[in-house]
């Protein structure tokens, strides 16, 4: 019993001498592999090299090594962790970065307008995007307000505010408008009054129908070419006649045909009852494609038989803006050949096809 007893003690012992020996010696060997792994990677010389020497053997130089890539403190691993940013080192930033870019600072700016008798305001306002003027505070004399009359509405603003084009570009496209025009005394070039051949009796409607967020779209597109569109017999949704009535007022000139009810009222409905009782010759449509609509069934079943029934539509601004000058010029010259939705009945080519189709179908009918 004593020999197993002191057997069992020596094992004890040798087993927590093993235990504490390589735990201490394991520690070290971790640690100095991770010492290791931090160290900078050894830097290897051609054998050309010697001595410090900048020139191989052969006399050509060695290229400077790459800079160090500096990591942000929190980048971690690797990987890019979310690091929240003040606005003041934002403001700094901002600050710092004008300041490197010659003759971009505002004091340099003005300097530049009050300094030099060539140089305006508005040229130098063409000369910038629509960032670097709101970074500058040029934009601060541009008039946004939608409350505006028909006659202090800037021509421009058919571009800026119903297609988004840009003021610099806008005010280049209207330069090419005013410029087309042999009357250089015309102030808006889009606006000039004609002589249409037709009265608008003697056409089918032409609708205007704008979403909610495209009203203002609409407003500004109805401005910038009432000449044309007064030549019509106006017809559309609830809110777009009524925007319609405040622009051109008691104008006895303007004419309009049936006023609907609001688009999620059944307004779309009715414009479809329309087109099928063969008085509808054109459609403005300004649809929203960001937002959802409540009578989304109405707008697709409008869309379908303005194309079935083969009917002039415009469902963007810009297709607006175009079609304006088609309606113009067919209207001058007597050209019902470029409008003809207006004053005959159309069909979509697959309208024949699907008749056909009908027709097989009932004849089987009849015989089985």
């Amino acid at each position: 019993t004593d020999a197993l007893y002191r057997n069992s003690l020596f094992e004890t012992k040798v087993w927590y001498f093993y235990t504490i020996t390589m735990g201490v010696f394991g520690r070290k060997k971790k640690k100095d592999k991770i010492v290791n792994e931090e160290l900078p990677p050894p830097i290897i010389r051609s054998p050309g090299v010697v001595n410090g020497s900048n020139t191989l053997d052969n006399g050509e130089e060695i290229p400077p090594p790459p800079p160090p890539i500096l990591k942000s403190p929190s980048v971690k691993n690797g990987l890019k962790s979310p690091r929240q940013v003040s606005i003041s080192e934002v403001n700094i930033n901002v600050r710092s970065q004008a300041g490197t870019r010659p003759n971009m600072g505002r004091k340099q700016i003005s300097a530049n307008l009050s300094n030099s008798s060539h140089v305006t305001r508005e040229s130098m306002k063409q000369r910038m995007s629509i960032a670097t003027l709101s970074l500058h505070g040029l934009t601060g004399d541009d008039s946004d307000d939608d409350s505006s009359v028909a006659s202090e509405v800037t021509p421009s603003d058919a571009f800026t505010k119903t297609m988004g084009v840009s003021r610099h570009n806008s005010t280049l496209l209207m330069n090419v408008a005013s410029s087309s025009i042999k009357n250089t005394n015309v102030v808006d070039p889009y606006n000039v009054p004609f002589e249409s051949q037709y009265e608008p009796s003697e056409m089918r409607c032409l609708a205007l129908v704008a979403h909610n967020h495209m009203k203002p779209a609409m407003k500004e597109f109805v401005m910038s070419h009432k000449e044309v569109l007064k030549k019509f017999r106006l017809t559309g949704t609830n809110t777009t006649i009524t925007l319609l009535k405040s622009i051109f007022g008691d104008d006895p000139e303007v004419f309009y045909g049936p006023s609907f009810q609001s688009g999620p009222l059944g307004g779309d409905a009715e414009l479809c009852a329309l087109a099928c009782l063969e008085d509808l010759g054109g459609c403005f449509f300004f649809m929203d494609p960001l937002s959802a609509h409540p009578h989304q069934a109405d707008i697709d079943c409008l869309v379908r038989l303005l194309n079935v029934h083969n009917i002039l539509t415009c469902i963007n601004p810009c297709t607006a803006h175009a079609m304006s000058f088609v309606l113009k010029e067919a209207l001058e010259d007597g050209r019902m050949d470029q409008i003809p939705s207006f004053f005959y009945t159309l069909k979509s080519p697959g309208v024949a096809v699907y008749k056909a189709e009908q027709k097989q179908a009932l004849e089987a009918a009849k015989k089985s």
